[in-house]
């Protein structure tokens, strides 16, 4: 089911695993946050990425699975509204805080740790594996690097 409030879920999920990546350095800008959904909503992507071994590059899982980037810019187009709606969902609730930072927007995690009943426990677990996977790999590019990488611009 794709809907705003597990949106939230994965996006803050996201957000957190890439503060961690980056020992709390970073935050992932509002770009990075409109390439989640359509990854993990989409089962080949999923099913794709979810497998892989963290230390595999993105572009090798992107050339071992060619379908990850089939209709990819409908499905970042198609999944934006949604996206945007678990974002203010999620920052709402607390879990995200919005930051511009005078070139981007990006949304930190700033819970210590989930607050109670907002666990993503109930998030299946290959797509918690992508999101894991994806924040492990989105870390290393900019938002523009990953968008011409993923063939979006």
């Amino acid at each position: 089911m794709h809907n705003s409030a597990l949106a939230c879920l994965l996006l803050s999920s996201f957000a957190k695993e890439y503060q961690r990546s980056t020992a709390n350095t970073r935050h992932p800008a509002f770009e990075k946050l409109l390439l989640v959904l359509p990854f993990v909503w989409h089962g080949p992507s999923r099913r794709g990425i979810a497998r892989r071994n963290f230390d595999t590059a993105l572009h090798i899982v992107l050339s071992d699975e060619p379908r990850i980037l089939e209709g990819l810019a409908a499905r970042v187009s198609a999944h934006a509204p949604v996206a945007c709606q678990g974002l203010n969902i999620a920052c709402g609730t607390g879990l995200l805080v919005k930051r511009s930072n005078g070139e981007s927007v990006e949304f930190a995690f700033e819970q210590a740790h989930w607050p109670r009943g907002s666990s993503p426990s109930s998030i299946p677990n290959d797509m918690s594996g992508t999101v894991l996977r994806l924040a492990n790999w989105f870390k290393d590019y900019t938002s523009a690097d990953l968008f011409a990488m993923l063939g979006l611009i």
